[in-house]
């Protein structure tokens, strides 16, 4: 094991330098600001239910801007076209249940795929204002409701227009209109099946949750405040209709307070929020469902501790949903319960420890899973995580996670079976 760890480490070392150094000379003599950044991994999976997987990826990424201000005059702030494609290179693309294309082994969402991350025009002005029209990701808070899924290799992006009030002081107001998101799945996720996936011939369209777009009519509302002794209030509302997935439709209304202080030598920090969620328009399920997380820590020096609980709750059998979030971040980096079938509520009790030393950064967490009712103890799960920073831009993270089941949860299998998973990756600037 730690044989075959250390040559996929140093093969890791060696792709990313060469795609890296390759990249760079594409940049020569061309027009505008460029940035080139790049995420090399490997991915190991041992799935006592759907069998064991492997993925080998890399994803490089271009980020380009373009001044307009020679062509749309302006004294009062910038305009600029904002250009980045994600290329995403699969070395054992035939091996491994990428989703887009199927196989009988656990999924690793992290298909081959070349997508527009963003793509579109920018205002700032001169008075902390900034309008952004075009495909562009977007997050709020944690990312626990809408964001961008940087963690795989495809992030998720919006067509959209957004407005944006940030003084830098107090006030952040936030809002954005979509009517399309751009999944993890890649573009090439399209209700046809192709002739690599294991259900070919036997099914005719793809199931909508495994779509690389989804149409939407979003109004997402996000307001944050915060004040002169770092205690901040944040309040949402995302108005989210799916068009293709009537399920995700849904009505999220929150706030979430934020706090932090140091007396002495120990800094603590507590964060409290709740929010609430209903069906909408042509949504079959009908429900009424809410979400709770509590938080506190305490950090000295480079060391920190951390106590959370968070609770999505379930009414009618239905579950707190966050179609649109960044679910990896949460309940677990085994994504137990990050899949978008989804449905039953559940309470995540869950410890942290993260420290710092130099160079070397590490983090344990440990979660305990229950059901909603807690009439039963659905599982545990144990997360480790080691990054290395060699530079400011370089980072080598090694990230292991294991799930043991106990009782399980009704109707949802996974959750009922051990999986463990370890990631070695190296990034630049990502």
């Amino acid at each position: 094991m730690h044989k075959q760890l250390l040559l996929i480490t140093i093969f890791l070392l060696l792709l990313s330098f060469n795609l890296h150094a390759q990249a760079l000379k594409m940049l020569t003599d061309m027009p505008g600001k460029h940035e080139i950044s790049m995420r090399t991994r490997f991915q190991d999976v041992n799935d006592t239910w759907l069998g064991d997987a492997q993925a080998f990826t890399s994803r490089i990424k271009l980020t380009s801007s373009f001044s307009l201000n020679s062509l749309l005059p302006s004294n009062d702030g910038q305009w600029q076209i904002l250009l980045e494609p994600n290329l995403v290179l699969a070395f054992n693309d035939k091996d491994y249940n990428s989703i887009t294309i199927k196989k009988s082994t656990s999924p690793i969402p992290d298909p081959e795929s070349f997508d527009w991350r963003k793509a579109n025009i920018n205002y700032t002005s001169d008075d902390n204002w900034q309008m952004t029209i075009g495909r562009q990701p977007l997050s709020f808070n944690n990312e626990r409701m809408i964001g961008a899924i940087e963690f795989w290799q495809t992030p998720q992006s919006f067509d959209a227009i957004k407005f944006e009030f940030n003084n830098q002081i107090d006030w952040r107001i936030q809002y954005a209109y979509s009517n399309k998101v751009q999944r993890i799945f890649g573009h090439n996720s399209t209700s046809n099946i192709p002739k690599e996936d294991i259900r070919f011939g036997s099914i005719t369209q793809r199931p909508i949750n495994e779509l690389g777009q989804h149409a939407l009519t979003a109004h997402l509302l996000n307001i944050h405040y915060k004040t002169e002794d770092n205690l901040s209030f944040s309040v949402y509302n995302y108005f989210v209709d799916n068009k293709d997935q009537s399920k995700f439709s849904n009505n999220t209304l929150g706030l979430r307070l934020e706090d932090e202080f140091k007396p002495h030598q120990l800094k603590y920090r507590y964060t409290v929020e709740y929010a609430q969620q209903t069906n909408i328009n042509e949504n079959p399920d009908h429900y009424q469902a809410w979400y709770n997380l509590l938080e506190a820590s305490v950090q000295y020096r480079s060391h920190t501790l951390q106590l959370s609980q968070e609770i999505l709750s379930e009414d009618n059998g239905y579950g707190f949903k966050t179609p649109l979030g960044t679910n990896h971040k949460f309940q677990g980096w085994a994504d137990i319960f990050t899949g978008y079938t989804m449905q039953a509520g559940l309470r995540d009790q869950y410890i942290t420890y993260k420290g710092r030393k130099n160079k070397l950064r590490w983090r344990v967490v440990f979660h305990r899973f229950k059901s909603f009712s807690e009439q039963h103890s659905i599982g545990d799960e144990l997360d480790l995580e080691f990054a290395y920073r060699a530079t400011r831009k370089w980072e080598l993270k090694l990230v292991y996670a294991h799930y043991k089941a106990e009782d399980g949860l009704m109707y949802f299998p996974k959750a009922s079976h051990d999986l463990s998973t370890w990631f070695a990756s190296i990034a630049y600037n990502i």
